[in-house]
């Protein structure tokens, strides 16, 4: 497994040998109700590159520990980022990579906010407009078959997260909830939602299991899979 930060320059080297492409987790440090760590985006997109990078040769680039995060802001622990900061990021991110040999890189993303992902996309369209490099944008939470999950329109801290959570770091998983769903306006922009996010919970975690959690990993890592296959399927320039 090369873990870019686990790996010396000389390594490295060696290793651009064998591939030159490179995922990058990239999560937030956000609340997730009163049950998960603020970093379980971070560590799902990370844990999921780490055994795709087990059954292919592939690097894997330290986390992005910090995105977008608006309907979360006012939690304590809610640490985000503007939309800029993130597109300026990224964006040099993956500059430096090309500049460092490698040719693909996929992002994985384990935060699923429409600004996180919009920030996301105009950073790698701009890399590929600028430079010779093939980028992919995966969101991890949309690589879960919602014909699996007991739990209609689950989402943040919910009946999957708190299920992979207790596959990943179990003991940093606090009990098992009650579902909540807060009630958001539809159409409405505001420009706070703390006061109708409750707990914070967006699903329902006390449906969540150790078992229902290995197969949602397993999910993410097979669509990874399948992501790499299409961005390793166009020849290099």
């Amino acid at each position: 497994m090369m873990l870019l930060e686990e790996m010396n320059w000389t390594q490295i080297e060696a290793g651009l040998e064998k591939t030159r492409t490179l995922i990058l987790p990239v999560g937030a440090t956000e609340e997730h109700g009163p049950h998960l760590p603020t970093f379980t985006d971070t560590i799902q997109a990370l844990e999921v590159a780490k055994e795709v990078a087990r059954r292919r040769p592939v690097f894997v680039a330290p986390p992005v520990h910090y995105g977008v995060c608006r309907s979360t802001r006012g939690f304590p622990g809610t640490i985000s980022i503007s939309p800029e900061a993130l597109r300026k990021l990224v964006l040099d991110l993956l500059f430096a990579f090309r500049d460092s040999g490698f040719e693909r890189v996929l992002i994985l993303t384990g935060h699923a906010g429409g600004q996180h992902l919009a920030a996301l996309k105009e950073a790698s369209e701009r890399a590929v407009a600028k430079r010779d490099i093939f980028v992919s944008l995966v969101s991890d939470f949309d690589l879960i078959d919602t014909s699996e999950v007991e739990t209609p329109g689950d989402g943040h801290a919910g009946e999957i997260e708190t299920s992979r959570m207790l596959v990943i770091r179990e003991d940093l998983v606090r009990g098992l909830p009650q579902k909540h769903f807060p009630p958001r306006p539809r159409y409405l922009i505001m420009k706070d939602v703390r006061h109708l996010m409750g707990n914070g919970i967006m699903g329902d975690p006390s449906k969540a299991s150790k078992e229902k959690g290995k197969r949602f990993m397993e999910m993410s890592v097979q669509g990874v899979l399948e992501a790499l296959e299409e961005l390793e399927s166009h020849p290099s320039s």
